[in-house]
């Protein structure tokens, strides 16, 4: 097998665009791979460089497409960076990441080091891939912040730098708050016990408020889920999987990384079950299969699915036929026949979360007891479950007192 490390720039481009052919990359993808990659070489020879690094891709991206380093990015140069990491991971594995699913802002080079210890010390608590996801994005608005304040080393942060980021955040939600600073106390912490800053800077927070209840979850009723599943062509391919991702999030309310993850060993025909572990809780759960899910999961499986041998049960239909990376994919899902169905948004969350809200409303409508709602939902306990209360406001004015008044 060829050493991809040694290659020069020209026969590095070229073996990974032979890859690209060998994970049967559609030719339009292909060649916008090939196309950014012939700019790059040119780039390249222009400044007498013969071998790839990561130096010379961040350096090409900002002299000639103008991509600079933590700004947020268009989809088209979350593309073009696409292609640099692509080349990098290539020439370090001989392969690559069949969908690669960027972040926003780019952490900037000087902090790529102490993230990539901090990420991996939050993998050695086998944290889920989710969860350090969520704290590396926000960490890298954070490494962003002070880049723009010119801070040249992380050893020369001090309390001044962090309370001007916490001033920055002032126009998020409170819950919204309280979760950054939960991960930037956790940073700053794992940077303490490093040895790259004083302890001082994690007592600015000791105690961060945080009140869940503060917020109503967005909710649809049952004629407007009834409308968005009506919306769905079933006589199509992705139609009928899409319908089927629809029915797991809408009548069984399970969150969308369960979804994606879910397997064919979970569907357990015999007694009418779908039972798996949760992404979220690592806590194991069962759910009904109704007739309704599993007529269309026959019909999904003979007439939709392309064919793999990935033990997934939704897999892309374009190649490569593998599992989705993210559950962000069914965000589009749900919106694309919420658009179509004519559904008014009204400020709400638009998510397919939004369907697991919905369920639980809908439950309490029926006067479902808490502790059965709570195992649908897969909760670990009642009281997250009481955040639904919240939104079952006519449960509310039915039990309501009336006021007295003098006249």
């Amino acid at each position: 097998m060829i050493d991809t490390t040694n290659l020069n720039l020209s026969e590095l481009i070229q073996q990974a665009t032979l890859h690209l052919n060998e994970l049967e990359y559609s030719e339009g993808t292909k060649n916008r791979y090939v196309l950014n990659w012939k700019h790059l070489l040119k780039y390249a020879e222009t400044r007498k460089h013969n071998t790839f690094s990561m130096e010379l891709g961040h350096t090409f991206l900002s002299d000639y497409y103008g991509i600079k380093q933590g700004t947020t990015l268009s989809s088209s140069q979350v593309f073009k960076v696409r292609c640099i990491n692509v080349l990098n991971e290539f020439r370090q594995n001989k392969t690559f990441r069949k969908c690669h699913q960027p972040i926003g802002q780019q952490v900037p080079t000087k902090f790529i080091s102490i993230l990539d210890k901090y990420i991996q010390a939050k993998k050695n608590l086998e944290l889920s891939a989710r969860t350090i996801q969520g704290k590396q994005i926000r960490i890298i608005h954070f490494l962003c912040f002070l880049d723009k304040r010119n801070l040249i080393d992380i050893n020369t942060l001090v309390p001044y730098d962090v309370l001007a980021y916490l001033e920055t955040l002032s126009e998020y939600s409170n819950s919204t708050k309280s979760g950054i600073l939960f991960n930037l106390r956790d940073f700053l912490s794992f940077l303490v016990s490093q040895g790259y800053v004083e302890s001082q800077l994690i007592q600015l927070f000791p105690v961060i408020l945080s009140n869940k209840f503060e917020r109503i979850p967005s909710f649809y009723s049952t004629e407007e889920i009834q409308k968005i599943l009506l919306t769905v062509d079933r006589n199509t391919e992705i139609g009928r999987r899409d319908y089927i991702v629809l029915i797991l999030a809408v009548q069984l309310g399970m969150r969308a990384g369960d979804i994606r993850h879910l397997k064919f060993e979970n569907i357990k025909w015999h007694l009418d079950t779908i039972e798996f572990i949760q992404e979220k809780t690592k806590n194991p759960l069962r759910l009904p299969l109704m007739e309704n899910l599993k007529f269309a999961l026959i019909d999904y499986m003979k007439n939709s699915r392309p064919s793999s041998d990935d033990p997934h049960i939704f897999i892309r239909h374009r190649a490569p036929f593998i599992a989705f990376a993210t559950g962000h994919v069914f965000w589009s899902t749900i919106n694309k026949y919420m658009d179509a169905a004519g559904i008014s948004i009204n400020n709400r969350k638009h998510g397919l979360h939004s369907m697991r809200h919905s369920l639980a409303s809908n439950l309490l409508k029926q006067n479902t007891p808490f502790p059965v709602i709570t195992g649908v939902l897969g909760h670990e306990n009642s009281n997250t479950t009481k955040l639904y209360l919240r939104i079952d406001i006519e449960q509310l004015r039915s039990v309501s007192l009336e006021v007295p008044y003098e006249r």
